[in-house]
C-alpha cells in the first residue's frame, strides 16, 4: 500500500517520487518505470479514432489513483485517487486517511481546516 503525502493544488508523492500538476507524460512515465516493484497494474488508456480530443488516462489500479494529462500538450492536469482503501495519504505528515483512519468530514476537516464557514449553505 502506497503512502503518499497530498499536497493541495499541487502534487501526490512520497520521498522517492512525486505526480506534479503540470508535470509532462513522459516523466510520469519514467516514474512508474523506475518504481514498478511497488507501483504495479498501470493502465493506459487513450482514444485510438480521436487521441487529441480525449484525456490521456494513467490509471494505477493496485492504488486506486487515476492521472489524467491534456491529449494535446501531455501535461498532467487531474490527480484523482479514486479508491481510499487502497492507499494511505497524509497531508503535513499526519494520516488523514489509512486502515486505522477514516476519512471522514471530521477527519479531513481537522486536516486540512474548514473549507466554509459553519452552518448551512
Amino acid at each position: 500500500m502506497l503512502d503518499l503525502e497530498v499536497v493541495p493544488e499541487r502534487s501526490l508523492g512520497n520521498e522517492q517520487w512525486e505526480f506534479t500538476l503540470g508535470m509532462p507524460l513522459a516523466q510520469a512515465v519514467a516514474i512508474l518505470q523506475k518504481h514498478c516493484r511497488i507501483i504495479r497494474n498501470v493502465q493506459v488508456l487513450y482514444s485510438e479514432q480521436s487521441p487529441l480530443s480525449h484525456d490521456l488516462i494513467l490509471n494505477l489500479t493496485q492504488d486506486g489513483i487515476t492521472l489524467l494529462f491534456d491529449a494535446f500538450n501531455q501535461r498532467l492536469k487531474v490527480i484523482e485517487v479514486c479508491e481510499l482503501t487502497k492507499v494511505k495519504l497524509k497531508y503535513c505528515g499526519v494520516h488523514f486517511n489509512s486502515q486505522a483512519i477514516a476519512p471522514t468530514i471530521e477527519q479531513i476537516d481537522q486536516s486540512f481546516g474548514a473549507t466554509h464557514p459553519g452552518g448551512l449553505l
